[in-house]
């Protein structure tokens, strides 16, 4: 029996999920719902999507801020163009020069919660 060469199989491997992150990058689906659908490892997903961007990013941890640390900004100086209400008295905020990266990563947490 002929075995097949790593070298190959690594590109048949690297093709297969390089088609599905494109994929779900233009699916509009979460990952997790893209996952679901396709039946994917979510984790696998997630690390071609980072082998794809050429940098490993941090774990997402997220810290309960008490109310009373948190500062408000008078309504007139706030710069953000979105408002994301997740509950009642949580809600995100987007600027102007916000990350892409950074939001997507949030959502997903809360996606998963």
């Amino acid at each position: 029996m002929m075995r097949q060469s790593s070298a190959t199989g690594q590109s048949k491997k690297q093709r297969h999920w390089q088609a599905h992150v494109k994929a779900q990058e233009r699916s509009g689906l979460s990952r997790a719902e893209y996952c679901r659908q396709h039946k994917l490892s979510y984790h696998a997903l997630t690390y071609w999507q980072r082998k794809k961007s050429g940098r490993q990013q941090p774990g997402t941890t997220l810290v309960p801020v008490p109310p009373e640390r948190i500062r408000h900004k008078p309504a007139q100086s706030r710069t953000s163009e979105l408002k994301i209400v997740v509950t009642d008295g949580l809600s995100i905020e987007v600027g102007n020069h916000f990350s892409p990266t950074t939001l997507k990563r949030v959502l997903t947490v809360l996606e998963s919660r």
